[in-house]
C-alpha cells in the first residue's frame, strides 16, 4: 500500500485535519511577526497580555498541545508504525506500533535530532537518505532485530500548500506474516508439483512398456495393472488430503458427532488399516473388555488413528512391533499408538504437525508420503476438543497418543 494511501484518509480524521491547521495558523503568525517591522515606542504593545498575536499564539499553543495528544492517539491506534519529524529533522511523534519495531520506548528519541537517535541504524539511515526528497515517496523492505522480522519501509517528505516542507514522516508495515505466508505458497505449488509428477511419469511410462510390446505375460501385464491401481490411489489420496486441509483451514469442515462404543469403533479402525500390511511386523491391539464410549464423528477420527497407524507401519522396519493400546485416564480415553520405528528427533519435534512437512531423515524419505497425515490428524482430534500428544526417541521409536473426552450418555441397547 502506497505511503499517499495512508496519510489521505488521515486528513478526514478531525484531530488530525485539526492539528494541521493549527500548523498552518502557527506558520502564518510566524512569518507576519517577523515580516512586521515596529518601532521602539510600541514595545510595549508588543508585550501588552491584551495584544492580539500574543493571544492567539497563546491559544494556538493550547489548542496545539491538546490536538497533538489527540494526534498521537489517533496514529497509537494504526496498525502501521509511523515517526513523524518536523522540518529540522527532530523526531516529534513516534507511535505505539513503532516502539514495539524498534524495541524502544518514545521518550528515549522524541525531540531528538534524526542524527542523535542510536536505534535501528538501517531505519534511520534510511531516514536521513531521502530527508532531502521533496514530495517523492520511497519505499524499502529492511530487516530488523533477529533477521526474522520483515518490515515495509515507506519515507515521504510533507509539503504545505505553498510547497514549503513542513516536516517528514516515516511509515513501517511488519510484513512478516506475508512474506511467510508466500514463501509457503511458493513452498506448496513446488511440492505440489513434484508429488503429482512422480505417479504421472510412472503410469506414462509403464504403459509404453506396455504398448511397446505384444509378447508381455498375463503376469507382467497383472503387475503393470497394479503399480497403476497404486499410483492412481496414490493421487487420489493426495487430491482427497488437500481439500479435507483446505475446507478445515477455510472452517467449513462438517460433521456429526453420536454417541459411539469405543471397543467397537476403534477394532473395526484397526482391522482395516492393517488389512493390507505386507511387512513382516508384529501388530497388535491392548484394549479392556469395558471401556467407556466417546462421542465422535466416526469418519473424521476413524482418518485421525488410520493416518497416525499407517505412519508407524510404514517407519518401523520388519521385525519390528506396533501396539494400539486404549485405556481411561481421568475423563479422557487414551489411544496409544506405540512403535518401534525410526523415531523422531527433537529437533524435528515441532514441526511434524506442520502441513507438507516430511524429516530429512534417509530412513525417513525410504518412504513415500505426503506430509499431511499427522496435520490432518492433529485438526480432526481438536474438532472432538482433543489433542494429540508425542513422545519419540531417534532410532527407538514414538508414541502418539490421541486424548478424547469420555461421552456422556445412555445406549438404548
Amino acid at each position: 500500500m502506497k505511503l499517499s494511501g495512508i496519510l489521505k484518509p488521515l486528513r478526514d480524521v478531525k484531530p488530525v485535519n485539526d492539528f494541521l491547521n493549527i500548523l498552518d495558523l502557527i506558520s502564518s503568525h510566524h512569518q507576519n511577526a517577523e515580516t512586521s517591522i515596529m518601532p521602539l515606542d510600541n514595545k510595549e504593545e508588543v508585550i501588552n497580555p491584551d495584544n492580539d498575536l500574543i493571544s492567539d499564539l497563546r491559544l494556538s499553543n493550547k489548542l496545539l498541545f491538546y490536538q497533538v495528544n489527540k494526534f498521537e492517539t489517533v496514529l497509537d491506534n494504526l496498525n502501521d508504525g509511523i515517526i513523524l519529524l518536523d522540518s529540522s529533522n527532530r523526531v516529534f511523534v513516534i507511535n505505539h506500533i513503532m516502539e514495539q519495531l524498534l524495541n524502544l520506548k518514545r521518550g528515549e528519541i522524541k525531540g531528538k535530532h534524526i542524527k542523535e537517535c542510536q536505534v535501528n541504524n538501517e531505519i534511520f539511515t534510511f531516514i536521513l537518505d531521502n530527508a532531502e526528497s521533496a514530495d517523492k515517496l520511497v519505499e524499502k523492505t529492511v530487516e530488523i532485530n533477529t533477521g526474522t522480522s520483515s518490515l515495509l519501509v515507506s519515507f515521504k517528505t510533507l509539503i504545505k500548500g505553498d510547497g514549503n516542507s513542513c516536516g517528514s514522516v516515516l511509515v513501517a508495515k511488519d510484513i512478516t506474516t506475508r512474506k511467510l505466508a508466500d514463501n509457503e505458497r511458493v513452498g506448496f505449488l513446488s511440492y505440489l508439483s513434484h508429488e503429482l509428477t512422480i505417479p504421472v511419469n510412472m503410469i506414462k511410462s509403464y504403459s509404453e512398456k506396455l504398448q511397446e510390446s505384444e509378447k508381455n505375460s498375463k503376469e507382467v501385464a497383472g503387475e503393470f495393472l497394479n503399480i497403476f491401481s497404486e499410483e492412481a490411489e496414490r493421487l487420489s489420496g493426495l487430491v482427497n488430503n488437500i481439500l479435507k486441509l483446505s475446507k478445515i483451514e477455510m472452517g467449513e469442515m462438517t460433521f456429526s458427532k453420536s454417541l459411539v462404543r469405543t471397543r467397537e469403533f476403534v477394532e473395526g479402525v484397526f482391522n482395516r488399516a492393517v488389512a493390507g500390511n505386507k511387512k513382516n511386523l508384529k501388530i497388535s491391539i491392548d484394549m479392556p473388555q469395558d471401556i467407556a464410549p466417546v462421542n465422535i464423528d466416526k469418519e473424521l477420527i476413524a482418518l485421525a488413528i488410520t493416518n497416525i497407524l499407517n505412519n508407524a507401519i510404514s517407519y518401523t522396519q520388519a521385525s519390528g512391533t506396533v501396539t494400539l493400546k486404549v485405556e481411561e485416564e481421568l475423563e479422557n480415553i487414551m489411544i496409544h499408538i506405540i512403535d518401534t520405528g525410526v523415531g523422531v528427533s527433537e529437533a524435528e519435534m515441532t514441526h511434524i504437525f506442520d502441513n507438507f512437512y516430511r524429516s530429512s531423515d534417509e530412513m525417513v524419505s525410504m518412504y513415500r508420503g505426503h506430509g499431511l497425515g499427522l496435520s490432518i490428524a492433529k485438526h480432526m482430534v481438536a474438532l472432538h476438543e482433543g489433542e494429540i500428544r508425542v513422545s519419540s526417541r531417534k532410532g527407538e521409536g514414538s508414541q502418539f497418543t490421541i486424548v478424547l473426552p469420555i461421552g456422556q450418555g445412555y445406549f438404548l441397547e
